[in-house]
């Protein structure tokens, strides 16, 4: 076995971006089966109807299905690799209702106010905004671009000390895929947590195996901040929303101490 090419990629302020587009190619291999939240945004969606707008839509997981049950939807992400794949889900659906944009969910002013009946930001997206600043422009630029009788849905890991402890500092093999040339990936990751200030900056390690035994290792580093129970709260309703529920998991059961999801619902205020 030949190791070949190791590619160094350091944190910077512009990570979330270039990491998305540098993960964009295998992005799908471990996230295409995953379907554990599909249903509740179906479900909402069936109550407040369309136009639908994804905040960090990637490469379409969530979008298209929406999209394929007959609503308008639009997502908007920093990765333009991302949105690229995106386009071609729906271009292999022929569906004429969806819009993608490159943007920052930060800054949604290309919308017009109260336009969405639905808005929601899954798997952790929100946290990729490192400070409160940040995080209270996206709600707020969410709040703008909300209608009067639409709902905002955000899905958030819950950071229990022991789901922190867990993930601190320890090298993981997060899954093994065999890719559409032949060649196999293996993830491995490394997180390091940051009690005092909430972050959690993570190293992800790609080795791809290909049908000739050459193996070319990629190093990818990103950083987030997790976010409270009631910090969430707070934030949400600083932004002007109200909120309608907090659950615990995508059956929307209660939250409580052992809950894995935080899922916030609410309405502008």
């Amino acid at each position: 076995m030949l190791w070949l090419g190791f590619v160094p990629r350091p944190y910077n302020a512009a990570m979330s971006a270039s990491f998305y587009d540098a993960m964009a190619p295998w992005y799908d291999l471990e996230f295409d089966d995953f379907d554990a939240d599909l249903e509740l945004y179906r479900g909402y969606a069936e109550i407040v109807g369309g136009p639908i707008l994804e905040l960090g839509c990637g490469t379409g997981r969530l979008l298209i299905p929406l999209a394929l049950d007959g609503f308008a939807v639009t997502g908007v992400d920093t990765s333009a690799d991302m949105l690229v794949r995106a386009e071609r889900r729906a271009q292999a659906s022929a569906l004429d209702n969806v819009e993608l944009r490159t943007l920052d969910m930060r800054a949604l002013g290309q919308f017009p106010a109260a336009h969405f009946r639905m808005v929601f930001c899954a798997v952790n997206s929100f946290l990729h905004l490192e400070t409160r600043a940040d995080q209270l422009l996206a709600l707020t630029a969410a709040h703008r671009v909300l209608h009067g009788s639409g709902l905002f849905i955000i899905d958030l890991f819950h950071p229990t000390p022991s789901v922190l402890q867990a993930m601190d500092d320890r090298l993981t093999l997060d899954g093994s895929w065999l890719t559409e040339d032949g060649s196999r990936l293996d993830r491995f990751s490394q997180r390091h947590v940051f009690p005092a200030r909430q972050r959690i900056d993570t190293t992800l390690i790609l080795d791809e195996t290909g049908t000739d035994g050459v193996v070319k290792r990629s190093v990818v580093s990103y950083r987030t901040r997790y976010v409270h129970h009631f910090e969430m709260l707070g934030l949400l309703d600083e932004a002007g929303f109200e909120i309608e529920g907090t659950y615990g998991s995508y059956d929307l059961d209660p939250l409580d101490d052992g809950s894995p999801q935080m899922i916030f619902v609410a309405h502008a205020r």
